[in-house]
């Protein structure tokens, strides 16, 4: 039997999402474990990031740690589309958890011995981005086998306020970490959070979504392909991607300069950078509670409205003046960030879930990675020196215009696209 003729098969009856709630206790089970391992890597995120932040004060610095936070995840995220796609995606995403703990632990032993430097926090941030590069597609892609077709915005949208609540804490305990203790000793909490997580997944049932008889080894490449033929079979799906690729361009390089708009912008410190983390948190938290109880009609429009807000938050961010009440601002407006950021995700991840045949969704969401992370060093080329340049904010501003522009004309293409 062909791989083809084998993603065509209808689902087998153990494959299929329980029905009627069943499928919440279970969800919800693998939703707490992640909540506490994001709760210790947001922590040890941030005191990375802020220690970059203080070391250096550079957004050239800050781009290149963005680019290795990036970039290990856009080489190997083929390897881990067909990884998701080959192998059980409950225990490939166990094992991403572990080996991301693990690397942490061996970087806090190495700086135990050697000293805390920039070099090693970059190369830290690669180490982890690697070590997690197959989670995120074997989870995204195993949520259809536990949650029916028409709860996934549901599933979506709880998932991503949990995950917000749980970055809220993170920043909090991140920033108290950072000031009590050193950097080497704050890494061991990834590990913690890694094993609590790997726990609670064990205990969930998760049926086998691989097709049944012979699964032949192919190519990287032709897999890889195969991942982005379902983005170029359907035209909706191709302006999705086209467009991720275009948002993320500019989108992307203002993670990497969120803590210079605190400490060299505003001149603030690690407190107030810490605020600023917990209000964009804040607002995907409640954008994820609403989102869970909507129902859209077309989830693609929505995810391609909240592009245009998203736009018009962050030119108002590169607005604001060098003064406390602009910092207050701009921890508002980056609530505001994080409420259109995640009604942007949510239905677009819904859509492809529904739309994708499940023996592809490894490598679909794959290279939707892929093309997010590509575009990471493309924007952080151009956004870089006009940062240094003109300075952080006016990046903002920058962004905005564009990421506002991109929405609107995405939603007239979407319109055509369906008649």
């Amino acid at each position: 039997m062909s791989e083809r003729e084998s993603e065509r098969e209808p689902k087998a009856p153990q494959d299929v999402a329980p029905q009627d709630g069943a499928w919440r206790r279970p969800y919800y089970t693998i939703l707490a474990g992640q909540a506490v391992s994001q709760v210790g890597s947001s922590a040890v995120q941030f005191a990375l990031v802020w220690y970059l932040a203080q070391a250096t004060a550079s957004p050239a610095a800050m781009g290149v740690a963005g680019l290795a936070a990036f970039l290990p995840g856009a080489v190997l995220s083929p390897v881990a589309g067909i990884v998701a796609d080959r192998r059980k995606r409950k225990l490939v995403c166990i094992a991403s958890d572990v080996a991301a703990g693990i690397m942490a632990v061996a970087f806090a032993l190495a700086m135990g011995s050697w000293g805390v430097s920039v070099a090693a926090v970059i190369a830290l941030l690669a180490a982890r981005a690697a070590a997690t590069a197959f989670q995120a597609p074997a989870m995204q892609a195993m949520v259809p086998q536990i949650v029916p077709e028409e709860s996934l915005v549901e599933a979506g949208g709880m998932s991503q306020a949990i995950s917000s609540a749980s970055y809220i804490l993170g920043p909090v305990v991140g920033g108290a970490l950072f000031a009590a203790f050193p950097l080497a000793l704050i890494l061991v909490t990834d590990l913690v959070g890694a094993l609590v997580a790997a726990a609670t997944l064990g205990v969930v049932p998760v049926p086998d979504h691989r097709a049944k008889g012979e699964r032949p080894r192919l190519h990287p490449v032709r897999e890889l392909r195969d991942g982005l033929a379902v983005f170029w079979e359907d035209r909706v799906l191709t302006q999705v991607i086209v467009s991720l690729f275009v948002f993320m361009v500019f989108f992307m390089p203002l993670s990497s300069f969120y803590p210079l708009m605190t400490s060299d912008y505003f001149g603030l410190g690690a407190f107030e950078g810490s605020l600023v983390e917990m209000s964009w948190a804040l607002g995907m938290l409640v954008a994820g509670l609403a989102v869970a109880k909507a129902n859209f009609a077309n989830e693609v429009r929505a995810s391609f409205g909240a592009t245009v807000a998203l736009g018009a938050t962050c030119l108002a961010c590169g607005l604001l003046p060098k003064s406390f009440g602009g910092w207050v601002a701009f921890a508002v407006l980056c609530g505001a960030m994080g409420a259109t950021a995640t009604c942007y995700d949510v239905p677009i991840v819904a859509y492809m879930q529904k739309s994708i045949a499940p023996q592809k969704l490894g490598r679909a969401f794959s290279a939707f990675q892929i093309v997010s992370m590509v575009s990471t060093p493309v924007g952080l080329a151009v956004a870089s020196p006009v940062a240094e340049a003109l300075g952080v904010s006016a990046w903002f501003g920058i962004s905005g215009v564009a990421i506002a522009l991109l929405g609107a004309v995405m939603l007239v293409l979407e319109g055509k696209a369906r008649r």
